[in-house]
């Protein structure tokens, strides 16, 4: 699925602009999210779960490419929209990063795109 076939979610921002952000995240987008923040978290390689005390370094890495994945559109163009939005008012950057956590399932965990599964579970084995 292309992003032009994708559903996305319209806002305002504080200034007026409208925004366009995605409802949730490929696989490859979750990966480079991922990406952006994994080298700043503790991963106990036992259980493999994170640990709670996220370094605050991880903002100034996750943020900008949580806006480069999942936002769209900005002030109706799909253009250097991460540069435009760094280079607006920080209420509309601050608007942006708090609505991205809408893709979220409250617990960190990105929505992402159900497979498209074809046949049964039930057909027989042969």
């Amino acid at each position: 699925m292309n992003d032009q076939q994708r559903e996305v979610k319209e806002l305002t921002t504080p200034s007026g602009k409208k925004l366009e952000i995605k409802t949730y995240v490929t696989a490859r987008e979750r990966n480079e999210i991922r990406d952006a923040m994994l080298p700043f978290m503790n991963v106990d390689t036992a259980t493999n779960k994170v640990d709670d005390k996220i370094s605050g370094d991880v903002l100034v890495k996750a943020e900008p490419k949580l806006i480069e994945v999942i936002v769209s559109s900005f002030d109706g163009s799909s253009e250097k929209v991460l540069d435009r939005i760094l280079d607006g008012s920080p209420e509309d950057y601050d608007f942006i990063v708090k609505n991205l956590k809408f893709i979220s399932d409250g617990k960190g965990n990105l929505n992402q795109a159900k497979p498209t599964i074809s046949g049964s579970d039930t057909s027989p084995v042969n």
